[in-house]
């Protein structure tokens, strides 16, 4: 239960950390989703749990280190409390992958489903990003998302920030006719990879089909965009600040892979 106040959105992310052994390599953002039979997956980009660069295969860690596996800060309900930490392996004994890719595009769509086992919810204070309530909102260039993560690794009690973007290509264009992703402008920041992406509307609200409705009461009309995986890198400081947000049907098509996936080779 969310406390009065305190939008639903808040308990999806979750702040992780991958290691390898007990060195970390970086921070990121995750979230969980659940799967048909009632077990949980969490959702982060291929990079985070890879270690590596999605497109061109590059040791993302300077040290060449690469996840062995992932911490995950699972708050609980008394945020005073130091979170839960739950250790997710993202390779097997054999050194094999755990994580199930898209089952067509692998590693070209940067976006993995883990299995993670939690306590139960009334324990922790967690959300799984499909239990809430989606609604088909308008989705037109220039119009606002929120990408939820935790920028250089902010935690503070368990909350994270919600970054404004905007959509910075057509929508209905982008995921089918030039790329697979999304591009949003935002100016985001290291450790928010992973990050649910999601339109949050309160007061008046405009349907893909026309319709109009209102929301007068709770935290407002909610549409899952889609996951982020990080800017454009460029070498120039004052770049457009592009990002990419994968769509959320490749979540739900690497979900239904996922029983069925195999470990391969790494």
């Amino acid at each position: 239960m969310t406390a009065p106040g305190i939008d639903s959105c808040s308990l999806v992310p979750l702040f992780v950390e991958p290691h390898f052994g007990d060195t970390r390599l970086g921070v990121a953002t995750a979230f969980l989703w659940l799967r048909p039979d009632a077990t949980l997956a969490l959702i982060t980009n291929w990079h985070v749990a890879a270690g590596r660069n999605h497109e061109t295969g590059e040791c993302l860690n300077k040290m060449g280190g690469v996840p062995d596996h992932l911490r995950v800060h699972v708050p609980l309900l008394d945020r005073a409390l130091p979170p839960l930490i739950v250790r997710v392996d993202t390779l097997d004994e054999e050194g094999e992958r755990r994580w199930a890719e898209h089952p067509e595009d692998g590693a070209a769509i940067d976006v993995v489903a883990l299995p993670i086992a939690l306590p139960p919810p009334g324990e922790v204070a967690t959300m799984p990003m499909n239990v809430l309530g989606s609604v088909p909102l308008k989705q037109r260039i220039g119009m606002p998302v929120f990408i939820l993560g935790f920028p250089f690794g902010r935690l503070g009690i368990g909350m994270p920030v919600w970054k404004q973007a905007t959509f910075a290509s057509e929508p209905f264009l982008s995921p089918d006719m030039d790329h697979r992703y999304l591009i949003v402008d935002s100016a985001s920041r290291p450790g928010m990879s992973g990050s649910p992406v999601i339109q949050r509307v309160h007061g008046q609200v405009e349907l893909e089909g026309g319709q109009y409705g209102q929301i007068s009461e709770g935290d407002g009309a909610l549409r899952f965009v889609g996951v982020y995986s990080g800017r454009f890198h460029t070498s120039d400081a004052s770049d457009a600040q592009l990002g990419r947000v994968w769509p959320a049907r490749l979540v739900t098509e690497i979900i239904d892979h996922m029983a069925t996936a195999a470990p391969q080779r790494r």
